[in-house]
């Protein structure tokens, strides 16, 4: 009791100061956020005002202590408080709701305390469950939902029942409600199953009791556990024969102790791809003379030229108890000296072998041996080995190992990566998955940051990014990293990550100033990466840095290029700063909008950097940034100019930029549609829409791109069927956006107006299929002549 008053007495104290947010929850900065949340809740359920009636400042603080738990548990607010402080949540910090005491202590993250249920999140969800060699069961729940709480007692059952089976999770969908969204999550609580190496979860839709469950995970293991005949076990038994796995042989018979199918089942699921499981139904004239009566199994090593010796063990009440047993019988990890190390990756160097997943130890290591045994049921295709930083302590440190135990691992290739993530072991198992694929992704060297950093190189291109591996930020990006360098050859370029813990003087020296950092190093250029760090815009990034679709103004070019502009050019200009957030975030927008009108070549989309160029700026009379300004058609230079101030993302500026087009697309009533359409002499193509129509406005801007590749072939036009709707029915308009396209003449039939339907949603499909129609009518007018 003295310990809790002195605790809540510390908590008051700190609360009331402007202290450090995770001191105020008592975690480390790299806490994930189901530490974070087990924190919160053990603090919110003794200093909630309902607890402390008498003290008149108790509301005041658990305000406090509610917004920084909700700060810490949103990965974006968490980073802007890594980077700034409190002062870079002005403007994010709202009214803090909260809940009664009672909520927190039997509702608030219904299974933070089980270790058997892996909590999931929008961060590893889908990395962690799909594609995954592992079946998965995961429940979606509300802390909110009584029947949650009712099944809550049964899946940690199944959990517990089910470890190392198959991976048994729950997605909290008050934190998490973006992913139960995307994966259609109704009601709760709503199980998914997913099959192993599946894209897509199954609704579980059968009872919600205990041996329901078992009995839909049993029916789908896919464990092969084939019966041996008596010429087969006595050939096994005297080790006469080779084998590349172990063998665990079931001995069952009518008077012996043996598993159930189930359990059996259990068993061989767990060893997949480790052990070959047998069952040998003996007659007790053929067993009594090799086996007691106690025995349930037995563990056969592989056959090698060192002594063999078959393993018998008894039965176990407890099937994990035999488990464990088996785990002990397995081989010990490689131990790998510095010497061997080398051979290693000389020999991943020319990609002779498989990567290798290595870890680092120094004392005993037999609870860490048992880990390593399990690892081999998870991940395929990879070596295992261990190295003693102890024995080998200047190899360890050349590959920067700091703390212990700590996971490495060397690529075909011969990149070699460290994890900093968690040691259990589907936290280790992923990061071996992940990073052996990336064989791109390299941990550089002091030499070979420093070679790069003074571009002595060669022609080599890197995409580097500077980290600390306690900034969760950081941890958050590597994987996006990883990702993104699957897309580029090496010879295309490299990935490479700097651990600034370790390289402080060099991230000192080049300024590296906060945590991640990342930029393209292309010879003498060097292109920082500012906008949100995720593989796809990775991705675009260096792409659009070795093909700009944004053109780059500086003094030197802006008066030769826009200055003497000429009047049938239309230029866009995007005026930013690097340390801009809204600058950042318009970034991969701005490059979207200049994808979307690269094919017309009297559009020129640009951007200044004012902070490299600020004089530029300044004489330009750029105020605020980003500031987007149109230099239309027919003006000359810079006289006449169009302030944008619309919503900043892709389609709103680019329905905005369309609208300075030369080549307009009409608007059409009844009547106009009448005369121009049905009674002219031009072929139209209209786009009958709704103004509340989501697609139709996504149409919008690519429609009339394609008006401008399209002119003096084929007339464009639109119709509101808002304001027209008996002529968009006459027109065969059923949904919108609709395209038709209508030839000379041809198009009325018992007053329907018949056009051709055009399926294409882009530039390149409307156009090609416009092009494609205008072929045909030629063919059929040439047929007719």
């Amino acid at each position: 009791m003295m310990y809790w008053r002195t605790l809540l007495l510390l908590l008051i104290i700190a609360l009331s100061s402007a202290e450090d947010y995770y001191e105020l929850l008592g975690i480390k900065r790299d806490a994930n956020e189901r530490e974070i949340r087990k924190a919160f809740k053990k603090l919110a359920v003794t200093h909630h005002p309902d607890k402390n009636k008498d003290d008149p400042k108790a509301h005041e603080r658990f305000v406090k202590l509610t917004t920084v738990y909700e700060v810490l548990k949103d990965p974006d607010l968490k980073k802007k408080y890594d980077l700034y402080g409190e002062e870079g949540l002005d403007g994010t910090n709202k009214q803090r709701q909260y809940h009664s005491w009672n909520y927190y202590q039997n509702n608030f993250g219904i299974y933070d305390d089980d270790p058997e249920v892996i909590t999931l999140n929008r961060n590893d969800y889908f990395d962690s469950v799909t594609n995954s060699e592992k079946m998965w069961l995961v429940n979606f729940y509300s802390p909110m939902c009584s029947h949650c709480h009712t099944l809550a007692p049964v899946w940690r059952k199944i959990a517990k029942d089910l470890e190392g089976v198959i991976r048994v999770g729950a997605v909290n969908c008050e934190d998490d409600w973006n992913i139960c969204s995307q994966v259609g999550i109704r009601s709760y609580p709503t199980i998914l199953h997913y099959p192993k190496n599946s894209q897509h979860g199954i609704r579980y839709t059968n009872e919600k009791t205990h041996s329901a469950i078992m009995r839909f995970v049993l029916d789908r293991l896919e464990a092969n556990i084939r019966e041996i005949n008596n010429n087969v076990w006595n050939v096994l038994l005297r080790g006469t024969e080779k084998t590349n796995r172990p063998t665990l042989i079931f001995t069952c018979g009518t008077q012996r102790n043996c598993y159930t199918p189930d359990e059996r089942l259990k068993i061989a699921a767990i060893f997949d791809k480790m052990i070959n499981v047998r069952i040998f139904l003996c007659e007790e004239d053929h067993c009594e003379d090799t086996l007691s009566q106690d025995t349930a199994a037995v563990y056969l090593p592989v056959n090698s030229d060192n002594s063999w010796t078959p393993v018998f063990l008894d039965y176990e009440d407890d099937v994990n108890t035999l488990v464990q047993k088996v785990l002990e019988q397995l081989p010990e990890p490689q131990d790998v000296s510095s010497d061997e190390f080398q051979d290693i990756k000389k020999r991943l160097e020319s990609e002779s072998d498989v990567g290798w997943l290595i870890c680092f130890y120094i004392g005993h290591a037999t609870e860490l041996d048992l880990q390593l045994k399990k690892l081999p049921s998870i991940v395929h295709d990879i070596n295992l080995g261990k190295i003693h930083c102890g024995r080998y302590s200047d190899l360890c440190n050349d590959l920067n190992v700091n703390h212990y135990p700590m996971w490495g691992v060397l690529k075909p290739g011969g990149a070699f990566e460290l994890s900093h993530g968690k040691n259990t072991i589907n936290d280790i198992a992923k990061f071996a998955e992940h990073s052996i694929k990336a064989k791109n992704v390299w941990a550089l060297s002091a030499e070979k940051i420093v070679s790069i950093l003074k571009r002595n190189n060669g022609n080599e291109a890197w995409f580097v990014d500077w980290y600390a591996p306690w900034c969760p930020p950081c941890l958050k990006f590597l994987p996006e990293l990883r990702k993104a360098s699957l897309e580029f050859d090496p010879s295309v370029i490299h990935f490479g990550t700097v651990d600034c813990t370790v390289h402080s003087g060099i991230c000192r020296q080049y300024n590296i100033r906060s945590y991640p950092t990342a930029m393209l190093i292309n010879g003498s250029n060097t292109h920082q990466f500012t906008v949100e760090k995720t593989a796809p815009n990775i991705i675009q990034f260096i792409n659009e840095a070795r093909n700009p679709s944004v053109l780059s103004l500086t003094s030197k070019n802006f008066n030769q290029r826009l200055g003497k502009k000429k009047a049938k050019l239309l230029w866009v200009v995007d005026y930013f700063a690097p340390w801009c957030g809204p600058c950042q975030q318009f970034a991969p927008e701005w490059t979207s909008v200049a994808k979307s009108l690269r094919a017309l070549s009297f559009v020129k989309i640009a951007s200044v950097d004012c902070e490299a160029e600020s004089a530029l700026c300044g004489s330009q009379g750029i105020r605020s940034y980003p500031t987007i300004r149109l230099y239309p058609i027919g003006s000359e230079g810079l006289s006449t100019v169009a302030l944008y101030s619309g919503a900043r993302d892709a389609l709103s500026v680019l329905r905005w930029i369309v609208q300075f087009f030369p080549v307009k697309v009409e608007n059409l009533n009844p009547t106009t549609f009448e005369s121009e359409v049905l009674n002219g002499d031009d072929v139209w193509l209209v786009d009958f829409f709704a103004p509340w129509c989501g697609h139709c406005q996504v149409l919008e801007p690519h429609f009339a791109v394609a008006a401008q590749l399209l002119e003096g072939k084929v007339r464009f036009a639109r119709v509101n069927c808002d304001n027209y709707r008996q002529h968009c029915g006459r027109s065969g308009v059923r949904a919108y956006p609709t395209l038709m396209i209508y030839s000379p003449n041809q198009n009325r039939h018992h007053n329907i107006y018949e056009g051709q339907r055009i399926e294409g949603t882009t530039v390149d499909t409307i156009k090609d299929e416009v092009l494609l129609f205008l072929k045909s009518l030629s063919n059929r007018n040439r047929d007719e002549l």
